[in-house]
């Protein structure tokens, strides 16, 4: 296969994707402000605090809160608590336009800022609020997109090096040309490896801190990624890792043994455990499920690694025998490829099953799959995989079909282009917004008590860990409010646990009540009991679910 095949498939799909990097959004976003958005309060507050919806690293934490002549407000003691970011206010503010300004690296590892304007005491007229901004660093997706393109092609041509000389490789005499065709191999997916590692800190400086490429080299900004981020401590452990995966695969091919089995264990166990803590960074670390997304993840990019990196190997060091009609060299190479074939279906079970696990976990919906950048690239990800299982298939079961070796061949440079497709889009992938959860809306339900009495009870905001307002209105067919009833309360019930709670009076027909009694996610069972004044009682129930 010629090089200027591959290397303008490559370009030409790498500049396809870049079309529309500017389409791409960081993770996290905000689900609630104190102050809120535009609020105008009545006097000033002590704090400022800013909620998202998934974990936040303490590096590169900036809150700033100025006044409208951009004079600072805060007391500089930015605070990073799981999801929340604050700032304690200085005593006695004036009546004023106010910004909250703020920026925060998300748990997946990816840099997002923007402003939430708010007001304190009744504004002078004609003056208006600055619309709330959210931004998300795009600055560094190309530099982001090549780094993993090198990361994981590397990874696949090593894990197929490995796997080929510890299982599939079986000859009777091994041949120098083989040698030396592995050593090419080894070293390019080291380098493509180190490259992808070694520029990983600099890119990653480069988003947390939303400066440019070159300016990321600062060491001061460098230090903070290393000390403040989890990306920066899963940096220094690949990097380990990465001296040792060296240093062994040095000792291997200067002892010249190859086929030696124990030999290639210590270069496996370091590759492992590069690809464990790859595992640990980006989408994963955004679900809800971590742990679970993250040994997806990790089964996902091993599974892949094998399933496409072995085919790369195996044609590249057995090339002689891809279409040589009989002999030594055609028996190696299809020997070997036997062996790969049950490997590679057991692979795509299980790429199958952890894409399907891990899809589940960070696409809300059906909608969601079809309508976002993210659930878009996915299923063109899983058409260019179920093309090249369709290709692998082909080439397995006609190997009697050899004699047409024109068109063999270009099914092999089709399938090999896809393999680097594929790579090009699951690099591109990593880099985009997971469809985000609809955001929860208060519930409103109506029910009728008994002929011409009707009832419509409201949760809001119906949030854990909050006050939320429960608020029942009772009134006729004509909407006019009852007048006689003598009490009501609300029972709330999930699983074992069981409240209740009385709502007052708040006018004719109406009736309320706040409280934290809304303290866990899932489905709610709630019934709604009341007692009128003729001793007539009924109990009225409704369900709803609480993320």
């Amino acid at each position: 296969m010629k090089f200027n095949y591959f290397s303008g498939v490559f370009l030409a799909f790498i500049l396809l994707f870049m079309i529309n990097v500017s389409n791409t959004y960081a993770h996290a976003y905000i689900v609630n402000s104190s102050p809120s958005e535009n609020e105008s309060l009545d006097k000033a507050p002590e704090k400022a605090t800013i909620d998202f919806n998934e974990k936040i690293q303490t590096g590169f934490a900036v809150f700033n809160v100025t006044n409208s002549a951009g004079e600072k407000v805060d007391k500089g003691n930015v605070a990073v608590n799981n999801k929340t970011l604050s700032v304690d206010l200085t005593e006695n503010l004036k009546d004023d336009v106010y910004t909250m300004e703020w920026r925060v690296v998300s748990a997946d590892g990816h840099s997002i800022s923007g402003l939430v304007p708010f007001s304190i005491g009744e504004l002078p007229e004609g003056v208006e609020l600055p619309k709330q901004q959210y931004t998300a660093d795009t600055s560094s997706m190309v530099s982001v997109l090549f780094n993993k393109v090198f990361l994981y092609t590397g990874l696949s041509v090593f894990m197929g090096l490995v796997v080929f000389y510890l299982v599939w490789f079986r000859p009777n005499a091994l041949e120098q040309k083989i040698v030396i065709r592995s050593k090419r191999v080894a070293i390019v997916a080291l380098m493509l490896i180190g490259i992808s590692l070694l520029s990983f800190i600099i890119i990653q400086t480069q988003v947390n801190a939303g400066v440019s490429f070159f300016r990321a080299w600062s060491p001061s900004l460098l230090i903070e990624t290393l000390k403040s981020t989890k990306e920066g401590t899963i940096w220094f452990i690949q990097i380990l890792l990465y001296i040792v995966l060296v240093l062994a695969v040095i000792y291997i091919f200067k002892k010249g043994n190859v086929l030696r089995k124990r030999l290639w264990i210590l270069p496996l166990i370091s590759f492992m455990g590069i690809v464990v803590c790859k595992a640990f960074m980006g989408h994963p670390s955004s679900s809800p499920y971590e742990n679970v997304a993250i040994m997806m993840d990790f089964f996902h990019l091993t599974a892949a690694s094998i399933w496409l990196g072995g085919i790369i190997v195996i044609i590249f060091l057995l090339k002689e025998g891809v279409f040589a009609k009989e002999g030594s060299e055609h028996d190696v190479y299809w020997n070997t490829l036997q062996s790969y074939s049950m490997w590679a279906l057991f692979t795509v079970a299980i790429l199958a099953i952890s894409g399907a696990v891990n899809g589940s976990l960070l696409i809300p919906d059906f909608h969601s799959l079809v309508s976002t950048n993210y659930g878009i690239t996915l299923l063109v990800k899983i058409g260019i995989f179920v093309l090249m299982i369709g290709f692998g298939a082909y080439h397995l079961v006609s190997r009697t079909l050899l004699s047409r070796q024109k068109f063999y061949k270009k099914t092999i440079k089709i399938e090999m282009g896809l393999g680097v497709l594929l790579l090009v889009v699951t690099s591109f992938f990593t880099q985009l917004q997971t469809p985000t959860l609809p955001i929860d809306q208060p519930f409103y339900g109506e029910a009728e008590i008994a002929y011409n009495e009707n009832m419509s009870l409201t949760v809001s905001p119906k949030k854990t860990g909050i006050q939320n307002q429960y608020e029942v209105n009772l009134f006729d067919n004509d909407r006019d409010p009852l007048r006689d009833l003598e009490q009501i309360t609300i029972e709330l019930k999930q699983g074992e646990q069981v409240t209740s709670f009385p709502l007052e009076k708040a006018e004719e027909g109406k009736y309320t009540s706040n409280n934290l009694q809304l303290n866990k996610p899932g489905k709610w069972e709630v019934t709604v009991h009341l007692l009128f004044k003729n001793l007539d009682s009924y109990d009225i129930p409704f369900e709803f679910n609480v993320r």
